[in-house]
């Protein structure tokens, strides 16, 4: 071999290893390669108890977990905001991974200075106890948008430092102030699991109360009555997003202990003493407030046992807090969980009693010995009227003479039970005038004045409550319909379920040719679902007028699906409420065998009566 071409092989050679050096110092080894697709940062988040954050140029912050919430304990003592928290540790563990680095890839000092890993902006260090979990160097922004120079030191192993280019928006976050970790609610409650809430001042105390959340509020103190959902709930909505403004630190460190709930004694006459018990947990959360010098200002004072700094705190709705107790008195006459209704029991000086029973989600009215199908509509309408129902005026909290109400002897008494409860009893009465009317439920001292538009809503007769369906049956039991209108012959119609064909004669002419089959069934499946507007209170009137009835229809039954067998009829009669006007609104209708009487009025009974023949007929 010439010694040109070993020259030109050696410098290939050499050529190549210093590629391949090169490839292994800048190239991302296999370890390195597994690590990218990890990501930079792993740690378990719900392990963490310790947070600690240092910043160049500022100071430091020290966060806690205590095992229910997050604490700031550096550089002072109070309840860290818990989402300013989660969004830091979240955003720890979704760095994005763009690429590793080598101290030794940085042509000098100078270069590798202005990564600023030696001198890092910010310095991370979690721990889980007294282990050691995390602790990451946040360096200079590098050429890549939105990405900057991390190292992570191997607190696992012998503190090995990886030095990263990532994305991350951790520069955001971490330049916060101290203050900014602070939480800025006085309160973070959950509201549905508030039981109970105490507003105390130097002229008296109101105490609001429920048994769970979903149990109604009750007004316990100073008088014992319903509250107003919507006023407690704009009173905790209040209390519980109390904004801190500005927080200033006693001279020492201890944060104040847990006090007991005040005694109004205690209180000054520009102070407020709160107090809210929360389900589940053993001791009250305290405030105490200091009333503005303005009502409608939105900025005060205030202290919380479980918090040690004094705050300035900021509400739109502050002035809330101030209510009287009438201001948190329900005005709605009734708050019914129609669902969970299980019976309605009405009774009056007038009528008999009356008894609704819901059984299969279906109501029942109790007549004699049997239950029958109730009207649905009235019962909601009931429920509906009630609830949205307000009271004119707070008569009086502790009427020991119901006499002038009159409701020591009440005409009209409505009452409901609900599912696991007792039952409600709402009183109502008039003074000697029936001038006005009041209502008081039978439990309660307190008496309302009410307006008398609820009581067409109460009806006191039980045939209103009766239910609108007049005839039920099914076609495949409908052997004939006969239609006869006064005097004249009537129109026979006969059906066969087995081919479902109509025939029909009238005047003892076949007038099956002239019957549209249509028709037919719609006149069938009507009268199969008869639903009238209302029954009849005073049959009165009613009984002569039918007593020659202007309209006559009759339906025969069998056994369904057989043409044979016996049968029987179901017969209708109408006549019009003004007699022997034919032009009447409404006409009475009563079926044979049944004592009431029922409206119907004439565009329903013309549509259900409609002509069964042919349009050229």
């Amino acid at each position: 071999m010439r010694l040109r071409t070993t020259l030109l092989l050696l410098l290939l050679a050499l050529g190549l290893g210093a590629v391949i050096v090169g490839i292994e110092r800048y190239m991302p080894s296999t370890r390195e390669l597994a690590e990218m697709r990890k990501g930079p940062v792993r740690f378990e988040q719900k392990s963490v108890t310790q947070i600690d954050l240092d910043s160049s140029g500022g100071d430091g912050v020290s966060l806690q977990w205590d095992g229910a919430q997050w604490w700031v304990r550096r550089p002072f003592n109070d309840l860290a905001d818990p989402v300013r928290v989660e969004k830091l540790l979240t955003e720890l563990r979704n760095i994005g991974w763009i690429n590793r680095v080598h101290r030794e890839e940085f042509e000098g000092d100078a270069a590798w200075d202005k990564t600023q890993l030696g001198k890092p902006r910010h310095v991370v260090r979690l721990n889980a106890g007294s282990k050691p979990v995390l602790n990451l160097r946040l360096g200079a922004t590098t050429p890549i948008e939105g990405s900057h120079y991390i190292t992570l030191k191997d607190v696992a192993h012998d503190g090995e430092h990886a030095h990263y280019v990532a994305k991350t928006t951790l520069p955001d976050l971490l330049k916060a102030t101290a203050n900014d970790w602070r939480d800025p609610k006085l309160l973070r409650l959950p509201a549905d699991f508030v039981t109970n809430l105490k507003l105390v001042q130097a002229g008296g105390q109101i105490e609001l109360s429920r048994v769970d959340a979903k149990a109604p509020w009750m007004l316990v103190k100073p008088l014992s009555t319903r509250a107003s959902k919507e006023r407690v709930g704009e009173l905790l909505s209040t209390l519980l997003n109390l904004t801190i403004k500005d927080a200033s630190e006693p001279a020492n460190g201890a944060a104040k202990p847990a006090v007991a709930a005040p005694a109004t004694g205690e209180i000054s006459a520009q102070e407020m003493k709160v107090s809210i018990t929360v389900q589940g947990l053993p001791q009250p959360f305290d405030l105490t407030l200091t009333r503005p010098a303005k009502p409608d200002a939105a900025e005060t004072v205030a202290h919380a046992s479980y918090r040690k700094p004094v705050f300035t705190i900021l509400s739109k709705t502050l002035s809330l807090l101030w209510s009287e107790p009438n201001q948190l008195r329900d005005r709605m006459l009734a708050r019914i969980d129609k669902e969970v209704v299980s019976s309605i029991d009405i009774t009056s000086s007038l009528h008999p009693a009356i008894h609704l029973e819901k059984k299969s989600d279906s109501w029942f009215i109790q007549r004699g010995d049997k239950l029958s199908p109730a009207n649905g509509d009235r019962i909601f309408g009931f429920f509906d009227s009630l609830n949205t129902f307000q009271v004119l005026e707070f008569t009086a909290d502790t009427a020991s003479n119901l006499t002038p109400y009159g409701l020591d002897n009440p005409f009209l008494t409505a009452s409901w039970v609900e599912a696991g409860a007792k039952p409600v009893k709402l009183l109502l009465g008039t003074n000697a005038a029936s001038t006005e009317f009041f209502a008081k439920y039978d439990h309660e001292p307190s008496v309302y004045r009410i307006d008398a538009t609820i009581l067409p809503n109460i009806p006191q007769d039980p045939i209103k409550w009766k239910g609108l369906g007049v005839m039920r049956f099914t076609q495949f039991a409908l052997r004939q319909i006969s239609l006869a209108a006064g005097t004249a012959p009537p129109t026979v119609l006969k059906y066969d379920s087995t081919t479902a064909q109509w025939t029909g004669t009238r005047a003892g002419q076949d007038i099956t040719p002239m019957l549209d089959r249509v028709k037919a069934d719609k006149l069938a499946g009507s009268l199969a679902k008869l639903n009238v507007q209302d029954w009849v209170g005073d049959i009165t009137n009613a009984i002569p007028a039918l007593q020659k009835p202007a309209l006559h229809v009759v339906v025969t039954l069998g056994e369904p699906g057989t043409n044979t067998g016996p049968t029987r009829d179901l017969v209708l009669s109408f006549a019009p409420t003004q007699a022997d006007n034919m032009n009447s609104a409404l006409f009475f209708g009563q079926l044979q065998g049944d004592a009431d009487v029922f409206y119907i009025a004439k565009t329903s009974l013309l549509e259900l009566l409609a002509p069964v023949f042919k349009a050229k007929e």
